[in-house]
């Protein structure tokens, strides 16, 4: 298998229903900060936008609009390693993977590779928990969600009890 071959294999293709859950998003220029490179910051944004998009192929989005904003995620965690810098021109790919499940919460992996560099330059892990936002407090993910999940994920899932 090529370096690139390699590369490839760590991320799903953009837009399919199979885990981990990929975007591809051109860094822009406004994205560098004095000394050339990348910004910190913008990992954390990356992360987001993969992030929302896992959420559209598992059905929070939609629960989220479903519930005119009363239910949705907060994120209790983030932590974010970084591997190495980013420079333009480039594209970056970001992925999420659920790894684990609980009642109202949820651990998600995350990664982002340089195409340029063909390799990833940052790993994350974020814990998001379920909110009733009226409430103010944790609430059991409902099952077409957790259903969802499972289906995506498969096997990388570790479900703790509920």
């Amino acid at each position: 298998m090529s370096g690139h071959d390699a590369f490839d294999s760590l991320f799903a293709p953009p837009d399919q229903p199979i885990a981990p859950v990929t975007i591809h998003q051109r860094v822009a220029w406004g994205e560098l900060d004095a000394l050339g490179h990348v910004n910190h910051t913008v990992f954390l944004r990356w992360l987001e936008n993969a992030r929302f998009a896992w959420f559209e192929h598992v059905g929070i989005a939609a629960a989220m609009h479903a519930s005119g904003g009363q239910l949705g995620p907060i994120l209790a965690r983030v932590v974010c390693d970084y591997v190495a810098s980013v420079g333009f021109p480039d594209t970056i790919r970001a992925s999420v993977q659920c790894v684990e499940l609980g009642r109202s919460s949820m651990t998600l992996r995350c990664q982002v590779g340089s195409e340029a560099k063909q390799q990833i330059v940052a790993w994350g892990e974020l814990v998001l928990v379920w909110m009733d936002y009226a409430a103010g407090r944790s609430t059991p993910l409902a099952e077409p969600i957790r259903a969802a999940i499972r289906a995506l994920e498969g096997a990388a899932l570790h479900e703790r009890g509920r």
